[in-house]
């Protein structure tokens, strides 16, 4: 009897920045044996080098997205850029910020959407694929099946945002200044006028307010076993 092929099929988990996403992505990628493409890592990308190049105008950005190229490394669940993982690099306050301002351009989500589906349909052949961002289920992916959006409170995010610096050994950051800052980032993910934060009409919600992060993935891999099983596992 010849050997099945092995399938995969694209989970979208959107939300806000700081409600855990990054983290309930990754677990869950590795729960479902698969990979985690970590979009926004992508927009952090095309900030990094921006800040780099001191680029300030949308068609430098723009180019930025463009000559980039993304792949995963499956075995440590990485987003490689010109073959390289950037790692912390990515994750600094400046990137940050302008990852944000970057990702309101169409020039630069045009490109990385196109990148986005490319790489999640030739990883969906073979594995699960676990995409996060803000616009997944909305823009890049709307007819999966699969589909998350995770949130929590803006006092709740901002206080694991000052337990997360504390830990790296960041000093003198104010709950008061992170919850403003973001609440800001919500107000400008939300109405920026290319693919803004919205959840999608489709997608399950899950408030991971005063939930831990081992509940939430354990939540969506029952949801997802349990759907596969009642259609028999087809797509």
């Amino acid at each position: 009897m010849a050997k099945r092929k092995k399938e995969g099929f694209i989970v979208s988990i959107d939300g806000p920045a700081g409600a855990g996403k990054s983290t309930v992505s990754r677990q869950l990628a590795l729960a479902l044996e698969g990979v985690l493409m970590d979009t926004g890592a992508m927009y952090r990308a095309v900030a990094f080098y921006a800040v780099l190049e001191g680029s300030k105008t949308a068609r430098e950005f723009g180019d930025i997205a463009r000559r980039l190229k993304f792949d995963m490394d499956r075995e440590r669940q990485l987003l490689l850029v010109d073959g390289e993982d950037l790692g912390t690099k990515l994750r600094t306050e400046q990137v940050s910020s302008m990852a944000s301002s970057v990702s309101r351009f169409k020039s630069v989500r045009s490109a990385l959407t196109t990148r986005q589906r490319s790489l999640g349909r030739a990883l969906a052949k073979k594995f699960p694929v676990v995409v996060e961002g803000r616009d997944i289920g909305t823009v890049v992916f709307p007819k999966i099946r699969f589909k998350f959006f995770v949130t929590a409170s803006s006092e709740i995010r901002a206080k694991r945002r000052v337990d997360q610096l504390k830990k790296q050994g960041v000093r003198g950051v104010s709950m008061k200044e992170v919850l403003k800052a973001i609440e800001e980032r919500d107000a400008m993910d939300s109405n920026r006028a290319v693919a803004p934060l919205r959840c999608p009409e489709d997608a399950v919600i899950v408030d991971t307010s005063t939930m831990q992060i081992s509940q939430v993935v354990h939540f969506m891999h029952d949801h997802i076993r349990n759907t596969m099983v009642m259609r028999g596992g087809r797509k």
